[in-house]
Formats: C-alpha cells, structure tokens, sequence
C-alpha cells in the first residue's frame, strides 16, 4: 500500500507542471490509475464540453473501473466474502446507470455470472431478513441494493414479503404512536414520517406550544458607535443585527410554535478618531549651472549648486477601537461571547511631483475599518453559533438523553449522528443505526 501510494505521488509530482488536463489523464491512465484520470477527463469536459479526446478518454478510464470492479467482484465471492462481492457489484451497476454505460464483450458475461450469483444471494438475505422483527433491515437492505435487484428483475420477489413486513412495522408504529403526548414533538414528527413510509399515516398531537424552544430573539441593543470617519460601519452593524437573527433563526432553538422569546443583551462600542498634521518637507540635490569666468567674461565654466525642493505633508494619525458582545438566558444557561478589536496607524500624504529627486504624490494609506468590522463582527456572529449548539448538546445529549421516551434522543441526534448511544437505541428499537434511520425516512 506504502509502495503504491509512492507511485500515485510521484506520477502526480512528474505532470504537475503539464498544462493540458487531458494529458495529464492520459499520463495517468497508462500508469494504471484509471479513477484518478476519469477525474482529470471529467474537469477537461467541464472546461470544454466538446473535447473529444476528454470524452474519449472518459470512456475508456471508466471502462476499465467497471473492468477492474468485476475482478474484485470475482475475488471477493470467490473468497465467500457475499456481501461484500454485492456491495461491489451494487457500486458498479450503479456507476453503469449514471455513465449510461453498458458492458460488452466479455465483460458482459462476467457481469453476467457475477449478477447471477449475486441474486441468489440477494434472496437468501431477503428471506433472512424478513424473519427478523426489524423491517426497517429489509428495507434498509432494498435501498442499499436496489440498483441489483433491478437488474436482477427481484421487484416482485421483494414484493412478496411486503404484508409480513408491514405488519411488523405497524406495530412499531402503534407502540410510538402510544409514546408521543405533551412536550414530544421530535417523537410526534419522527413517528409520522416512520408510520406513513409504511402506509399507515397517523394524525398525532402533542401540546400547541413547546416550552424548550423560542419563536424569536428580542435583541436589546446597548450601543456607542462614536466615528467621525468610516459611517459605513453604522451599516456594517445593520447587517451584523440581521446576520445575527438569521443565526438563531437557523438553529434549532427556533421554533415558530415556541412557547418563549430569547432576550439578548448587545453591547457594541466602536470609537475612531484622525488626528492630521501638516509640515515642510525639505530635501536637498544637486544642479549643474553655468556661470561666467570671473576672470574672462567671454569664458563659462559648469559647477555644481546645492538646490532645495521643499513641500508640505500631511501627517496622519489615526486609532480604531471595536468591542461587541452578547449575553443571554438560553435555557436556563447563561451564555455570553465578546470580540474586539484596535489598531493604530501613521501615515503620511503629499502632492509633491519631482522626478529628479524620485518624488511622486503619495495618498495616506488609512486603516481599513469595513475589514476590521467584518473579521470582529463574525467572530461574534461565529460565537453565537457555538453557544447555541452547546448548549443544545448539553440539555440533549447528556444526562438527559435516556429519558422521554426517545424524544432526548431525536434531539441530540440533530447534533450527534454518531453518538454511541443513540446509535445503540435505535439498533435496539430498529435494528439499523439513526443515520440509516435518516436515510430511509428523512428524519
């Protein structure tokens, strides 16, 4: 492996500096790597769509993908390893439907033994599975496999295990049904999706306001923009409010059927002053002059003069000062976040022009205080978010996530996909992990 990747970085390092994609594909699809050049032919298409020696090379670095998988496909059933020569196959057939592909020749009767051996597995583990009182397995196996059992023509085998499995499934969803009252409105949500997936829609209530998450934020601002220059920051704050809304509007503290309103506290101070002083620049040069000989008034002779150039400049001295924070009650959690920022700067301008002494009129360079705003303004906004996502995973996702008859964990789950625990409850309650869950329901 250690050696293989030696070669990839070296073929990488011997074209980097080539200018044509296609080359570089090329480069690659001699070597072998036929992935890494399909990459490079699909970027020289998305520059030019007509490139017809990209197109070519397309085909061909997908054709020996497909190629190569069939002989994985091979080894792996050949080693008993069934499941994996089916996700394999899977993976292939599924590339073959989004290339428009289809195989010829001999690899088409390879694939065609391998889909034959992959169909009867495919019905061994349909009827396995069936047996289980998990339907969601069977239907997580029918996802996962769904471009074999097409190809292998399984729909209606498939089919008939559909009334055992919808009776195991209406179970589970009367028993959750049972489970959702009050303040359970992930539960309520969860079930609904779950039972109507498998036909039997339920209509379910809960209470009409749910008193752990808010409708709105109140924001109450205390401000002191004081800035002689720079107005446009006062807009820059503008945005910050909205941005600063939309933040909290797309958490999952927002509910627009929220029992409350969360009341910030803003503080925001930003103060800027220039102070400018003006003085003689004075600089010094040499001039060749001609002047008469003293001596003999016919006679001229050059000699050198020290001249003086003198010229006004303006001195500028210039401070930026910014602190803005928050603080809130967020469920009975105190949270608060701070950014600030200062800077000082000097700079200097004239309108002097003076070739021979390399003099060019020269502009102040002036601290940039929309930039300076922005970086602090979205270290507060990226605070809030912080704040809004902890403290959500603290109420959810610790000591409180066993209880509510799962309602904790569908919270928590927003957040922590992977968490062992949760994943543990819904293999116990469904036999699959809650981001098999999430794919085949949408939760």
């Amino acid at each position: 492996m250690i050696k293989k990747t030696a070669i990839i970085i070296a073929i990488l390092a011997a074209i980097s500096g080539c200018k044509s994609l296609v080359y570089k594909g090329n480069k690659l699809y001699e070597a072998g790597m036929y992935r890494q050049a399909a990459e490079y032919y699909s970027q020289a298409l998305e520059e030019d769509p007509e490139d017809l020696e990209a197109k070519q090379g397309l085909t061909l670095a997908r054709d020996k993908l497909i190629d190569k998988g069939l002989i994985d496909v091979r080894m792996l059933r050949l080693a008993n390893n069934y499941t994996a020569a089916a996700t394999r196959l899977e993976e292939i057939v599924r590339n073959q439907a989004e290339w428009q592909m289809k195989p010829n020749g001999a690899m088409a009767n390879t694939q065609r033994e391998e889909l034959d051996y992959a169909r009867q597995w495919l019905l061994d583990e349909a009827s396995s599975l069936s047996n289980t009182p998990h339907p969601d397995r069977f239907k997580l196996f029918e996802h996962n496999h769904r471009h074999l059992i097409s190809n292998a023509q399984l729909a209606s085998a498939m089919s008939s295990y559909y009334d055992t499995l919808s009776t195991q499934a209406k179970k589970k969803c009367n028993t959750l049904a049972k489970q959702v009252s009050g303040q359970r409105f992930y539960l309520k949500s969860f079930t609904e999706k779950y039972c109507l997936a498998w036909q039997t829609p339920k209509r379910l209530t809960v209470d009409k306001q749910d008193n752990s998450r808010y409708f709105a934020m109140n924001i109450r601002e205390r401000i002191d923009i004081g800035l002689r220059f720079g107005n446009s920051i006062k807009g820059q704050y503008g945005a910050f409010i909205s941005d600063l809304n939309a933040t909290f509007n797309n958490s999952l503290w927002f509910y627009n059927q929220g029992a409350q309103q969360l009341s910030l506290t803003l503080y925001a101070d930003a103060d800027y002053y220039r102070v400018s002083n003006q003085h003689i620049q004075r600089k010094h040069y040499q001039q060749e002059v001609e002047r008469t000989d003293p001596n003999n008034p016919d006679k001229t002779h050059t000699t050198e003069v020290t001249r003086e150039f003198a010229y006004p400049v303006t001195v500028y001295d210039e401070k930026f000062d910014i602190n803005i924070s928050y603080e809130a009650n967020l469920a009975s959690r105190y949270i608060k976040g701070n950014a600030s920022d200062s800077k000082q700067n000097k700079t200097r301008s004239h309108q002097a022009d003076f070739e021979q002494l390399d003099i060019t009129p020269l502009s102040p360079d002036f601290l940039n205080l929309a930039h300076i705003t922005e970086k602090t303004l979205d270290g507060l906004i990226e605070q809030f978010s912080q704040d809004l996502t902890l403290t959500w995973k603290q109420n959810y996702c610790g000591q409180a996530l066993g209880t509510n008859k799962g309602e904790n964990i569908l919270r928590c789950a927003k957040l922590e996909p992977k968490h062992d625990y949760i994943n543990r409850w819904f293999d116990q309650h469904f036999g699959v992990k809650y981001a098999d869950m999430k794919t085949l329901y949408g939760i």
